[in-house]
């Protein structure tokens, strides 16, 4: 039986043996570091070190620059620590290109066995209740073995960048049906917009708590649409948990029609890159399927940042391509209905 077990001073001799056979090879998903062995080799310090791979999952704990709040986990099987993985709860601009949600390893002695796809299996559920839909799993571009158990998981390529594969995997991570509250993803809160705000925005105004480049013509463009107290449908700030600034607006083009309904979105230029709108959208669109509606966007032809969070999260061109000469039509996008969750038969 293989199971992910939070890291225990119980399983220390089995985790030791599984470290010795790596035998210096970098162990992904761990947060051990070879350096670190004759430390982490007296007790006191190991179970230090444990206990601080268990604060790393929480959201409010004191972290090192560059580190995210993760799961760890050790993959077990029949009682010995055969690997290791940790489901990351957010991506910095750096995860983003490498490293992604989820890192994980199986030891040399127990792979091609079946191990690592059951491993990420579970890691992905995991990311599930998190609420971390869709999940970011990289690995090297020569490591083709780890390449199809990605794939075999219900990875996605999106691209290869410096030698390293971007797969992408929907979760199917529950969310609330969309309503007038704001939507609570990872990374940001989705704060309906007040009446006041809508005509303070208009009038040009700035705020505490507005990023700079906040609001932008675009947001203004949403906002003018806003007659009367916010609803389910109307604009709403993109408010960034890490620093409490409204760095954009994500809204639906008034309510739904036949089911369907349209969503408009974007983010000031010094919030862009980091995965933060694909954050956003899928809680949005997460939001809006639990309320049994079908979901489209619009973009420019030339917005390839947008194209690329659209198909992650499962959209593909719904109209045809532009004819020649037409360079101003925008692209209409339609959630796929055949995409599904992890584990879904």
């Amino acid at each position: 039986m293989i199971e992910l077990v939070r890291p225990t001073v119980d399983l220390s001799d089995s985790w030791w043996e599984m470290v010795d056979d790596f035998a210096g090879e970098t162990i992904h998903g761990s947060s051990y570091r070879a350096a670190d062995r004759e430390v982490l080799r007296d007790r006191d310090t190991f179970e230090e070190w444990v206990d601080w791979l268990g604060r790393m999952e929480r959201s409010d704990a004191a972290l090192p620059e560059g580190r995210v709040a993760s799961s760890n986990r050790w993959v077990v099987r029949d009682g010995r620590v055969v690997g290791t993985i940790a489901v990351r709860h957010a991506l910095t601009p750096s995860l983003l290109v490498e490293g992604g949600h989820i890192g994980y390893a199986v030891s040399p002695a127990f792979r091609r066995q079946g191990i690592a796809r059951t491993a990420l299996g579970l890691g992905l559920e995991l990311a599930a209740s998190r609420g971390i839909d869709p999940v970011l799993v990289t690995c090297d571009a020569a490591n083709t073995a780890s390449a199809r158990t990605i794939r075999s998981c219900g990875g996605v390529l999106e691209d290869e960048r410096d030698g390293v594969l971007r797969h992408w995997v929907r979760t199917g991570a529950p969310a609330q049906p969309i309503g007038p509250a704001p939507i609570e993803t990872r990374e940001a809160r989705l704060v309906p917009i007040t009446s006041e705000e809508a005509t303070a925005m208009r009038a040009g105004e700035t705020r505490e708590g507005w990023a700079e480049g906040y609001p932008r013509e675009d947001d203004l463009d949403a906002v003018g649409m806003l007659t009367s107290g916010p609803d389910a449908w109307s604009p709403r700030h993109i408010v960034r948990r890490s620093d409490g600034l409204a760095v954009g607006s994500i809204g639906c083009f008034g309510p739904p029609e036949d089911g369907v309904v349209e969503v408009g979105y974007g983010l000031v230029a010094q919030a862009r890159g980091g995965g933060l709108m694909t954050d956003v959208l899928s809680g949005m669109v997460r939001s809006l399927e639990a309320a049994g509606l079908s979901v489209t966007a619009h973009t420019e032809p030339g917005n390839v940042a947008s194209h690329r969070v659209l198909a992650r999260l499962g959209f593909e061109r719904a109209d045809e391509p532009e004819a020649p000469g037409d360079a101003g039509a925008e692209w209409l996008w339609a959630r796929r209905p055949d995409v599904r969750a992890v584990g879904d038969a």
